[in-house]
């Protein structure tokens, strides 16, 4: 019996499939100007820098281990270059393994921070800003021809010519309390709608939804233009405008929104999250 087991586990463990090993090979770019040549093989990291602004004259090798996100070693001055000094340097590894952000440092070493050639460190998402209003207060209005949702002398959403449009959408809004119209980007690439700052909450029979998760919820790139997926399912198309996508799936995220919801499909006049 003893015998079956060990056999079942080696072939259990020869099914599974290797985890790729972190490869730091190639060229990278520090915040010092320079330019750094790394070898990794096994847990052992070499490199040559050279060619920094801010200090031209300096040349150097590394040496050192990977030990989990941390790189410890040490580096020294050679010939090539006018300095001559030597010292510790220990480097946190960040950015899924793309930036090696120094921790300690000893002697002249100048950078702080080494990014792969190549890697673009995702731009911050953008602050979406959120006007008030009160649902109770809204109406819709036929202005020049066109329906808009108002509140007193100020509209806050325009529906064109399509009237029903106009009176689904403040049903909508009046049925979930919904009290703030928030927007990404000017002009604004993404809006939705919350109530007192928080997730619209509920469900109301006649609106058209489409269901997704927010933790499997992604950002892709596809022919220069920045999609929302869930799996294969397109919930917003952004454009060109990386950073408002980005924003985009953090709102998301942040208030956990589970279903897309429209009005007027196909050729929405509005749309809005909730969960």
């Amino acid at each position: 019996m003893k015998h079956i087991i060990a056999g079942v586990v080696l072939l259990l463990s020869g099914a599974l499939p290797a985890l790729a090993a972190p490869d730091y090979n190639g060229k990278w770019f520090g915040d010092d100007g320079a330019t750094y040549y790394v070898r990794h093989t096994g847990n052992e990291i070499y490199w040559f820098n050279e060619g920094g602004s801010q200090e031209p004259r300096r040349t150097s090798v590394f040496q050192g281990r990977v030990r989990d996100k941390l790189i410890i070693g040490s580096w020294v001055d050679v010939p090539k270059g006018s300095a001559a000094e030597r010292g510790e340097l220990h480097m946190a590894i960040i950015e899924n393994g793309n930036i090696l952000e120094v921790t300690r440092v000893t002697g002249g070493f100048a950078a702080t921070r080494i990014t792969r050639a190549g890697y673009v460190v995702p731009l911050p998402p953008m602050e979406g800003k959120c006007l008030d209003f009160t649902p109770e207060r809204l109406s819709v209005r036929q202005l020049d021809g066109r329906f808009q949702i108002m509140q007193d002398d100020w509209w806050l959403f325009d529906f064109g010519t399509r009237e029903v449009d106009a009176y689904s959408a403040l049903k909508v809004i009046q049925q979930y309390g919904m009290n703030q119209s928030c927007f990404i980007g000017e002009p604004p690439a993404f809006r939705y709608l919350l109530v007192s700052g928080r997730a619209p909450l509920g469900q109301w029979y006649e609106e058209e939804c489409i269901r997704f998760h927010p933790s499997t919820a992604a950002l892709v790139q596809r022919a220069g233009r920045w999609l929302i997926v869930d799996n294969d399912l397109t919930l917003y198309d952004l454009g060109e405008r990386e950073a408002e996508a980005r924003s985009a799936l953090a709102v998301i995220r942040q208030h956990q929104f589970t279903h897309a919801c429209f009005i007027g499909r196909p050729n929405a006049t509005f749309e809005y999250l909730r969960r």
